[in-house]
């Protein structure tokens, strides 16, 4: 999963279809997330639709799966794909890690900080559930734009923030050299991703950790070979 705008792994998909295919409604009422009800549909919807696919996943399955009526059901959610819609802003709320990296006093480790971010990273997406996730996300959002614009938004746009921050800070310090940060962002992110998902994501097998972090340590190394700026000789 590559976390730059228009990259074919997680790319915003263009604005080529139709409105009517982008309009996703809310759900029916404006429910508290921490409502039992809400919980238990959103949950339900959450495993059927990682484990037999959303378009295999109706609405009178997971009514009944939930125990709730289809009434019920239609309270909360008007459609299927706005409990999707429901469903992938609580996915980025929960399996958001927080910050990357925030800012801290004194110099920086610039190494050391870079293998922080990277194995906080690939924690987040390289899990059996994350990638079931992205399947789902990948899968629908072709066809629904806005769920892939609030996954987007929600998660990768904002990891990418986290590692441009530091990466601005750290040339501030005068560690890095870069003529385009967010370009490096990119190039970052995908030297400590590499292709381990793409290849899970294809069936090929779970990468190991020797693979994580054989790829995270490379990726690092070749990353401050292109950037990190050679220390001052002193007189």
């Amino acid at each position: 999963m590559v976390f730059r705008e228009g990259d074919p792994w997680m790319a915003v998909p263009r604005k080529r279809q139709t409105r009517r295919r982008d309009a996703i409604a809310a759900p029916a009422a404006e429910h508290s997330r921490e409502n039992r009800k809400f919980r238990l549909i959103l949950e339900t919807a959450h495993k059927l639709f990682l484990d037999q696919g959303f378009d295999a996943t109706s609405m009178d399955l997971i009514a009944r799966a939930a125990r709730v009526s289809k009434a019920t059901l239609y309270v909360y959610f008007e459609s299927k794909e706005a409990l999707l819609l429901a469903l992938v802003e609580d996915e980025c709320q929960r399996i958001a890690p927080g910050p990357l990296w925030e800012p801290e006093d004194g110099p920086l480790d610039v190494e050391a900080t870079l293998l922080r971010i990277a194995r906080k990273f690939t924690a987040l997406f390289l899990t059996d559930e994350g990638l079931a996730f992205h399947r789902l996300m990948t899968a629908q959002a072709e066809r629904f734009p806005r769920i892939g614009r609030v996954f987007y938004e929600g998660v990768p746009k904002k990891l990418q923030a986290d590692v441009g921050l530091f990466l601005r800070t750290a040339e501030a310090q005068g560690l890095l050299a870069m003529s385009d940060v967010d370009l490096a962002v990119t190039q970052f992110l995908s030297l400590v991703r590499g292709d381990l998902q793409f290849k899970w994501a294809l069936s090929m097998g779970q990468p190991s950790k020797d693979e994580y972090d054989a790829l995270i340590e490379g990726g690092v190394r070749v990353f401050l070979a292109a950037y990190a700026r050679a220390p001052r000789k002193h007189d």
